[in-house]
């Protein structure tokens, strides 16, 4: 726990400085293309739409679990996108950004939490796309959108955790970055993104096991607030479930990355 609350304690006292350099390198991103930032939102308004041609009109003939596949999909897509993006940075974000940190004398531990504040920009836009779809699909503001602020602390403290590890890991074990992407990939059409999970499809016991993992509660939780009217609380066992994993990979990952940060820039 001691860890845990110093890898916390490094990245209050730095995050004003860490959301200047992460609005620094998505300016940087795109810098070279013509429409600048706008293929921030432009590419995962396409793959959407590729999504719900092949799936919405082909596999659910436009609903799922009687909501329209498009707002079904929206509200679960938009927070994977968040995740994929800050995961998929969070892996190599201390091999990548180890020189640039030691020489401005930044703790290492602040570079798991960059490619978060990177992504948060197109988060928070795709989310007044997906309030806009929903009013068109006549999915109007309920007292349980408020739970937005829940789901959005329940994927920002799961997304910390694992980049805490996968960070810290990638640097000790030259395999790791690419076996974790591979499993990433699956867990893309595991995670209940653009498959329904509930279709009676699956057999029970591969559905219960899917539906433990940390980024399909999140997901859920999104479609709880915004579709299916559900309180967090009504579910009190995944409740407890989902932090108290999450409070433990938290732990471990600073134990790890407390333990190694030291010996880091003779790694690489």
């Amino acid at each position: 726990m001691k860890s845990l609350m110093q890898v916390m304690s490094e990245i209050v006292d730095n995050f004003s400085i860490l959301r200047r350099i992460a609005r620094f390198n998505v300016r940087s991103k795109w810098a070279d293309n013509y429409l600048g930032s706008v293929w921030d939102y432009l590419e995962p308004l396409i793959y959407i739409g590729t999504y719900f041609v092949v799936f919405g009109m082909g596999l659910y003939g436009g609903t799922v679990n009687g909501h329209p596949y498009l707002t079904w999909l929206f509200t679960g897509i938009i927070p994977w996108y968040y995740i994929q993006g800050s995961f998929n940075k969070g892996i190599s974000s201390i091999s990548s950004q180890l020189n640039l940190l030691t020489k401005m004398r930044f703790p290492i531990s602040v570079a798991p939490v960059m490619p978060m504040l990177e992504e948060l920009r197109r988060f928070f836009f795709m989310s007044i796309v997906m309030v806009i779809v929903l009013l068109a699909f006549g999915v109007y503001p309920s007292v349980h959108w408020l739970q937005f602020v829940y789901a959005f602390i329940a994927m920002v403290a799961t997304v910390l955790a694992h980049n805490l590890i996968n960070s810290t890991l990638a640097v000790l074990i030259p395999d790791y970055k690419a076996a974790i992407n591979a499993l990433f990939r699956l867990l893309f059409f595991t995670s209940g993104v653009i498959v329904n999970m509930d279709n009676g499809r699956l057999p029970y016991m591969l559905a219960t096991f899917i539906k433990m993992f940390p980024f399909y509660y999140v997901l859920e939780q999104f479609r709880d607030s915004f579709l299916n009217g559900v309180w967090f609380w009504q579910h009190g066992s995944n409740v407890i479930f989902f932090w108290l994993l999450t409070l433990l990979m938290l732990i471990f990952g600073s134990v790890v990355h407390m333990r190694f940060r030291d010996r880091f820039i003779d790694m690489l």
